[in-house]
């Protein structure tokens, strides 16, 4: 009997000691668990989990939104599933960590997203640091849509906006951020990577010691950024840059498929990107301006990538103090990297700067446009195998200084190699100058050079001297499509003048084929005549006639013919063509000496106007803006 009772109070004992264990020692927060303690199962996929921060509670059951759950600590204490959709509440505020748990699947991801009408619902970090306002950690599948995101403070802090991390995971795939607005992040100015690690959006490889591990097919797309110490947008591994593309160490935290795009980025202390680890992947579309505004830093730099594209981006307003303060730079170990088809403007320096080691090869600066930059324009620093600058327009105006081209012999012993082909330098600065050194394995070749010549400028065996004949030089403004003002006129001295450059990208700066002809020099390829419209027409058309006069001209639709040289009882043809051979209109106008027409249904550019009297014709040339 004294058995049984012992038995029956060893049980009561064991009972309440496992209860007082799974209180006292239910786990901290961190990986895997949230600050509720242990997560809890989600619904079916496809489940909808509503949270209203100033309607719900967090004893309902989140499935619809008039019984939605309240807090992020009930999100965070939940693992979910592929599918499942997690909606916040337009308007609404919660202040702290957002930190989900579980991954979705490929083809249904998890999604976090807004319902109802209203500004963007805010996540605000109220100044917490490390890790990040939102976070993940050895997840995948997720979608990350319309959340505003803050974290300020009075003072300077290891501060994050969204932060994504893994650990000796494997492969982390498809992690989407898109149309966030993040803003004032208040982390840490400064050049270490401390304070680089501080930023708005980071993507970071924790540890590769136990597991390779990788981040594949990410999206950063339509997101505003603001106001954020140290750093816009950075992919990184922790433990440093100092990984050669294809080593073994590369190869087991490289990251793959990638894309940044459509992308505004402002007011940065230091860089609006640091791009590291990328194996290919796309940079484009993206829009920074003030950046480097306390610390010297370029706009979009690239460290530990190879075949990375970058292409499509403005940039402006960079305010380094002293070196760096350009739109791109291929830093330390960018070899087979694209720098194209950008649009750089008033930076603290230029268009392009290289700061590589010796193994960097193919590091191509194309099809770029550079106006009113200060500084240095193209510098090429560090030791390197080979760098290709071709094709590239840079506006230099009479009040600025700049040094176009840079050499330097920083960062060691080593050969430097790189080509200058096809450029136009249009230099209207008489304190600009170009600045070279020993040591250096040039090939300065078929560039167009007009303007000031500075007694620095290289001698270029085949260089253009002659008026480029540009059609605004220096009317860009903001926006990469307003930079038209650097098309070439048919009667242009760099049509069919440039040296053939192999694996060209296939496309000028506006997207026109390359080549027509031989190739030209400069951001522009000059189009091939509209279909029976002939060179000499083409080049008629670029020069006054007396035989016929269009007003206004550039026009932003209707435009008036006048027709002086032709007899005014006659019929008159006029026949309108795009550049690419495309029929605009055709008319006939009888009995009159000038005639009203319209291109107000036609997309901005070029068109050749041909008017036809019996035997006499005439060409015009007619700009639409």
């Amino acid at each position: 009997m004294q058995d049984i009772k012992f038995l029956l109070v060893f049980s009561v004992f064991l009972i309440l000691r496992t209860g007082m264990q799974a209180q006292t020692f239910c786990p901290h927060a961190g990986p895997g668990f949230s600050e509720a303690g242990a997560p809890t199962s989600p619904g079916p996929a496809n489940t909808a989990y509503y949270i209203d921060a100033s309607g719900g509670s967090d004893n309902n059951d989140g499935l619809s939104a008039s019984t939605a759950w309240k807090s992020l600590t009930k999100v965070n204490a939940t693992t979910f599933a592929g599918g499942n959709r997690i909606l916040f509440k337009a308007g609404e505020v919660w202040t702290g960590r957002l930190y989900p748990k579980g991954s979705g699947i490929a083809g249904s991801p998890i999604i976090i997203d807004m319902y109802g009408s209203g500004t963007k619902p805010l996540i605000d970090g109220n100044g917490m640091t490390g890790t990040g306002v939102v976070y993940l950690y050895n997840q995948q599948y997720w979608e990350i849509s319309n959340l505003e995101i803050t974290n300020n403070a009075a003072t300077e802090d290891d501060r994050r906006g969204v932060r994504i991390e893994a650990k000796n995971y494997g492969t982390a795939n498809h992690i989407y951020l898109k149309n966030l607005n993040i803003h004032n992040i208040q982390g840490k100015v400064g050049q270490g990577r401390p304070e680089k690690r501080t930023s708005a959006i980071g993507f970071a490889i924790v540890d590769v010691n136990s597991q390779e591990t990788h981040f594949n097919d990410i999206l950063v797309e339509n997101c505003v950024i603001t106001a954020c110490k140290n750093q816009g947008i950075i992919t990184e591994c922790v433990s440093g840059d100092g990984y050669d593309p294809y080593s073994d160490e590369w190869n087991s935290m490289k990251i793959t498929n990638a894309v940044i795009r459509n992308n505004t980025i402002s007011d940065i202390s230091k860089n609006a990107m640091i791009i590291r680890l990328f194996e290919g992947g796309v940079i484009e579309n993206n829009l920074c301006y003030n950046t480097a505004n306390e610390i010297s830093g370029n706009t979009i730099f690239s460290a530990a990538c190879c075949g990375t594209v970058f292409q499509y981006n403005e940039g402006f307003g960079n305010h380094s103090p002293d070196a760096d303060g350009s739109l791109y730079d291929a830093d330390l170990r960018s070899p087979n990297t694209y720098w194209q088809y950008s649009y750089s403007h008033d930076n603290a320096h230029g268009l392009f700067w290289t700061c590589t080691v010796q193994a960097d090869a193919n590091v191509v600066c194309r099809y770029n446009i550079s106006q009113n930059d200060q500084g240095i324009i193209f510098c090429i620093n560090y030791p390197v195998t080979s760098v290709f600058v071709y094709n590239n327009t840079v506006y230099c105006p009479s009040n600025l200084s700049p040094v176009i081209i840079s050499e330097r012999n920083n960062g060691g012993s080593g050969s430097r190699s790189y080509t200058f082909n096809n450029n136009l330098i249009y230099n209207l600065s008489s304190t600009a100058k170009y600045d070279f050194v020993t040591d250096y394995n040039r090939t300065i070749d078929y560039n167009c050079f007009w303007g000031i010549h500075p007694s620095t400028e290289p001698s270029d065996p085949h260089k253009i001297t002659a008026d480029p004949q540009l059609v605004d030089p220096g009317s860009g403004g903001l926006g990469i499509g307003t930079v038209d003002g650097y098309k070439i006129l048919a009667t242009s001295s760099c049509i069919n003048a440039g040296k053939v450059i192999p694996g060209n990208g296939n496309k000028d700066f506006w997207g026109n084929p390359l080549y027509n002809g031989a190739p030209d020099i400069g951001a522009y390829e000059y189009p091939l005549p509209p279909a029976g419209i002939g060179n000499d027409e083409v080049a008629i058309a670029g020069q006054k006639s007396s035989l016929l006069r269009a007003f206004p001209n550039p026009t932003s639709g209707k435009f008036t013919l006048e027709f002086p040289g032709f007899p005014s009882d006659c019929i008159v043809k006029a026949d309108c063509f795009g550049i690419y051979g495309e029929r605009s209109f055709s008319s006939d106008v009888t009995g009159k000496q000038e005639h009203t027409f319209s291109l107000a249904n036609s997309p901005a550019g070029i068109y050749f106007i041909r008017v036809t009297a019996g035997s006499k014709s005439e060409t015009i040339k007619v700009i639409k803006q």
